[in-house]
């Protein structure tokens, strides 16, 4: 006989929610501070941009998927 599962809880499953959301707004307000720091229509510029362009989506999905 199988033993029964161990059900997480909403509070566990929102803390651990909210801390992947918390480093993936850091990874962001990071890859901003530098985008910010660069010179408009260079290499690097569009570099980052791309990449900041990549966290905020992530962000986005992360958000609309709720977990």
């Amino acid at each position: 006989m199988r033993k029964p599962g161990r059900k997480i809880g909403k509070k566990i499953r929102k803390n651990a929610f909210e801390d992947r959301f918390a480093l993936i707004v850091e990874d962001y307000n990071k890859a901003k501070e530098i985008l910010d720091s660069l010179i408009v229509g260079t290499a690097e510029y569009d570099k980052q941009k791309k990449e900041c362009n990549h966290l905020f989506a992530h962000a986005e999905r992360c958000i609309n998927s709720g977990t």
